[in-house]
């Protein structure tokens, strides 16, 4: 299904009324150059408390992240690349996105590089470029400079 990879093609209105028609909200308005992750909402179950939480932290942690926050920022990526027990919508790219933002970010741990490599280098040449054109959006909001490129993709 294309629904989550064309997203990040459309603009972002349409992305917006997108996941909404598909029963999922957005944690933030949506604006040009945003990473935001689509919560979903948590199944009854034996997941269902963990869901919730992760829901609420994810969250938090876009707000923090946007200010900077290098753990919210961790936070967004690992919920983007696991799906943070069914609370968010997996999102390679997006996930990919974030870990180049914490490359750039000035404080990286060897964890990062692997994360990094991990997430990014299994995806397509056009999935690359699109997560470094998104993550050079991110850095320039949240930084207010141009992204340094790295080789870890």
């Amino acid at each position: 299904m294309c629904v989550s990879h064309c997203l990040h093609k459309e603009n972002p209105m349409l992305k917006f009324l997108l996941a909404l028609s598909m029963g999922v909200f957005c944690v933030s308005p949506l604006q040009a150059g945003d990473v935001t992750p689509v919560t979903k909402s948590c199944q009854p179950g034996a997941k269902q408390a963990q869901c919730e939480r992760w829901v609420t932290d994810i969250k938090k942690a876009v707000a923090l992240a946007y200010k900077g926050d290098n753990g919210a920022q961790r936070t967004i990526a690992f919920c983007l690349s696991t799906g943070c027990h069914g609370a968010v919508a997996i999102d390679k790219v997006a996930s990919c996105s974030w870990h180049l933002v914490i490359a750039n970010s000035g404080s990286t741990t060897v964890l990062d590089s692997s994360n990094t490599r991990n997430t990014c280098r299994p995806m397509t040449p056009a999935e690359k470029d699109e997560a470094r054109a998104l993550a050079s959006d991110l850095v320039q909001k949240i930084y207010k400079r141009p992204m340094v490129k790295t080789d870890q993709m």
